[in-house]
């Protein structure tokens, strides 16, 4: 495995997972598995905060990105599309964004399914730490195969509109795959992401590679070009601002 510096992005974004191993083991222990192969649970958790930049490749064209992450469950994402830039935040309880391409200049809340995302994003442990205290529910579905690669395929359940299953190569217990199932408003939304190019970085293991596809359509990939860890932010940052006041003359007007 190669060694470099890392990310993990939104949109993603972040959902960095698994391991498996022999048929015989229950959902706990390929979780195990996984954390451990990932850097373990004393590790991740002492990653208080994250800065990562790269660049998400859609429709032929890049689009390069910021990340900021930190505890407890806040995130910034901000993407730089035609010389403007959309913002994408959680503050740990709300999502909002600003997106000049849609007409959005001010900031306003994100929607409810956004939201749902950002807030599974947002939180820096991942999916599979603490899983039951968030609700969730895990269990391992078997053996499959993806793209000529053995992997244990485990469903997550979080009971909130939204399943997701992983698979987790045999060799290093790495999640390369995972299919997510939302059901929305009468909607059944489903997309694949891949996950490669692993690297270790003080300690996590996570992909530089993410693509995303939606049946046999790549929607998007992500490409992870840096990451620090331990970078201070201020709160602010992370907190939808307030709309600017009217000037008192326009008031009058």
């Amino acid at each position: 495995m190669k060694k470099s510096f890392t990310i993990a992005l939104l949109i993603s974004l972040s959902l960095i997972l698994f391991t498996g191993i022999s048929s015989a083991m229950d959902a706990k222990e390929l979780i195990e598995k996984n954390i451990e192969a990932t850097g373990g649970v004393d590790k991740i958790k002492s990653i208080q905060s994250s800065l990562s930049h790269g660049k998400a490749l859609a429709q032929g064209m890049e689009f390069p990105f910021v990340m900021k992450q930190t505890r407890p469950n806040m995130m910034r994402l901000e993407v730089e599309i035609m010389g403007m830039k959309m913002i994408q935040a959680y503050d740990g309880e709300k999502g909002w964004t600003i997106n000049p391409m849609a007409g959005i200049t001010v900031a306003q809340e994100m929607g409810e399914l956004e939201t749902k995302s950002f807030k599974i994003q947002a939180n820096m442990d991942g999916m599979l730490i603490g899983y039951e205290d968030k609700g969730y529910t895990v269990e391992y579905i078997g053996e499959a195969d993806v793209e000529g690669t053995p992997v244990y395929q485990l469903r997550l359940d979080t009971h909130d509109d939204m399943v997701m299953d992983m698979f987790m190569d045999q060799e290093y217990f790495l999640v390369i795959k995972a299919s997510t199932t939302i059901n929305w408003e009468e909607k059944v939304i489903e997309s694949d992401t891949y996950m490669s190019d692993f690297h270790e970085v003080d300690g996590i293991v996570m992909p530089f590679s993410m693509e995303t596809r939606m049946g046999e359509t790549t929607v998007n990939q992500i490409v992870i070009e840096s990451v620090e860890y331990g970078i201070e932010f201020d709160k602010a940052l992370f907190v939808m601002p307030e709309a600017a006041a009217e000037p008192e003359a326009a008031k009058t007007e």
